[in-house]
């Protein structure tokens, strides 16, 4: 059972319009159908689905343009594609995951939601080339393996933003083994000592 607490302090936390709302409301719905068939969210984790993943993926936000065409990579459960595009309709966003199960639940939730976005099924290597102004990843890889899979975008300009847990620096100082790039690491407001990791400027070689 979804908590209405849980529900009640992310909206008292953030500014989420009505039309947004009744966008994550049946994104979420459309979870709660799927989550147990699919295994896309632990029974554990459930009860704290919007203070832990909904304000987790909604505080990129201020950071992804009214227009802009996302790229969200190793989507999973939809966060923070889903999230963003339904704060964003005016722009897209292209969710990219190579588990068939999880596609299924994804476009679902678009129909459900009548969001901008489409799913690509399949290796984000082997993904066909297009246009993004931003690419997004939860939870999905190590930032020196991130970048390279984000490489493709993010050579033509494309910014990274990147929800990145304790270990941030860590993988800050590994990946500038390999790549150059301006960054700018900004706290957390639900992870703890985790940040929101925004990449510019991206290129191979060590610095």
């Amino acid at each position: 059972m979804m908590n209405s607490d849980d529900r009640a302090a992310f909206l008292a936390e953030f500014d989420v319009s009505r039309e947004t709302s009744e966008r994550l409301d049946t994104v979420i719905l459309t979870l709660d159908a799927w989550r147990k068939r699919s295994n896309l969210i632990g029974p554990r984790e459930w009860p704290q689905i919007w203070s832990r993943h909904v304000a987790d993926s909604y505080q990129i936000l201020p950071h992804i343009p009214e227009t802009a065409n996302c790229v969200d990579l190793g989507s999973g459960a939809g966060f923070p594609g889903l999230v963003i595009s339904a704060a964003r309709p005016k722009g897209h966003v292209t969710m990219m995951e190579s588990v068939g199960k999880k596609c299924a639940f994804l476009r679902a939730a678009i129909d459900a939601a009548g969001l901008n976005a489409s799913v690509y099924q399949g290796r984000i290597e082997a993904a066909p080339p297009s246009d993004a102004d931003i690419v997004t990843a939860r939870a999905f890889a190590p930032l020196p393996k991130l970048l390279e899979y984000a490489w493709p975008w993010m050579k033509n300009g494309a910014m990274g933003v990147f929800l990145k847990g304790e270990r941030w620096n860590e993988e800050l100082t590994d990946a500038r083994q390999s790549w150059n790039f301006a960054y700018e690491a900004i706290p957390s407001r639900t992870g703890g000592s985790g940040v929101i990791l925004i990449v510019r400027e991206l290129k191979r070689g060590r610095r």
